[in-house]
């Protein structure tokens, strides 16, 4: 560095630097906050029945609403799919349901026969069998602009705490 310099002895910013760093070695404790976090509000879009961006999910399929037993889109008297979980996985944390039609249902698709000649299947009382059944998209998962600035609050507050300033 060309021209003068001046340098820092203070043990006081000596200190709050050494927790700002022992707190960048665990972030555990902030994971923990986020996947906290993100589960309760992802457990709200099945009251809301809205994406992240507060989209409403499509509607169901007027035939398949007069039997369907449970209380809404997505819940059912027997499905768990709004149980939530969460979990840390390496340096992150995942969010998710393990429920295996979770993802059919987050992100839509196609379901085909795998070694039938056709899906059976009952809905309003009559029994149908089709070579393909297509689910509507209805997102549950993800992250709205509004959770992500709550996730870097998140972090600021880790770190705030680190150095006493919460």
């Amino acid at each position: 560095m060309a021209g003068a310099s001046i340098t820092l002895q203070s043990a006081e910013v000596d200190k709050a630097l050494a927790k700002l760093l022992a707190a960048a070695d665990d972030i555990t404790p902030a994971l923990k906050n986020i996947g906290e976090y993100e589960a309760k509000v992802t457990r709200g879009r099945f009251i809301s029945k809205q994406d992240p961006n507060g989209n409403p999910w499509k509607a169901l399929n007027p035939l398949y609403a007069q039997t369907k037993k449970g209380p809404g889109i997505l819940v059912g008297e027997t499905r768990s799919l709004s149980q939530i979980v969460w979990q840390l996985a390496g340096d992150g944390v995942e969010i998710g349901s393990n429920e295996i039609y979770s993802r059919i249902q987050n992100e839509g698709g196609t379901i085909r026969p795998k070694t039938a000649a056709a899906l059976v299947f009952s809905m309003g009382g009559r029994t149908f069998l089709v070579q393909k059944v297509t689910i509507p998209k209805r997102q549950f998962l993800g992250f709205s602009t509004v959770d992500e600035q709550e996730i870097l609050g998140i972090v600021s507050d880790h770190f705030a705490e680190a150095i006493g300033e919460n």
